[in-house]
């Protein structure tokens, strides 16, 4: 049976969001404030966008950059990162690609590519390059090195994307493995996250 958009907005994955928002905002304000060249700014949008699906994902991480942009306005036009990472990490987990370690590595090393890729373009026509932000450090030295603006901002979005992947999705992983099962199995996409054999038991 087809299902549409609405599908995604059920009760338990609308009250997610707020949870998801809240782990956003946290983690981009601990890292603008200690100025980390790396950001834990994703966690919420993985953690819904796993079990809520690519709709409820996109829409927690609009919400979050919103949010965080009322204290940091340069936090507004990098929605497009977030709502990015949401919507296609919410089509992995909806395709299980994060069921096993070939998936996850295949999933993470596109959401890599995607989010790197939307905040270059961001970090470049909106900011010139520099944001204030703890990577302008490492986009320093590709310029320092000869590189030109466009490839230097993108490759320090790879390397710098490629830690900030790893380390949202790992903590929203392991903050999803441990929800309730009772609560998982309520959810669109949480059936894949509860161990076999608890399933099998219930």
């Amino acid at each position: 049976m087809k299902r549409g958009i609405k599908y995604d907005f059920g009760l338990q994955a609308l009250m997610l969001i707020p949870v998801g928002v809240s782990l956003n905002v946290v983690g981009y304000q601990l890292c603008t404030i200690l100025k980390l060249p790396v950001f834990i700014d994703q966690i919420g949008t993985y953690l819904v966008a796993l079990v809520a699906g690519p709709w409820v994902g996109l829409i927690t991480g609009f919400l979050g950059s919103l949010v965080n942009g009322m204290l940091n306005p340069v936090a507004i036009p990098y929605s497009l990162v977030s709502m990015s990472i949401g919507l296609f990490a919410g089509y992995f987990s909806k395709f299980k690609f994060f069921k096993n370690i070939i998936g996850i590595v295949v999933a993470c090393a596109v959401l890599t590519v995607i989010s790197a890729g939307s905040a270059a373009i961001v970090t470049v026509f909106m900011f010139g390059g520099i944001t204030g932000a703890g990577t302008d450090l490492v986009t320093a030295t590709f310029l320092a090195a000869g590189r030109q603006l466009w490839d230097s901002v993108f490759s320090t979005n790879i390397i710098t994307g490629s830690i900030n992947t790893i380390l949202n999705f790992a903590i929203s992983y392991l903050v999803v493995k441990r929800i309730p099962p009772r609560f998982l199995i309520k959810l669109n996409y949480g059936a894949p996250y509860i161990d076999k054999e608890v399933r099998e038991d219930a």
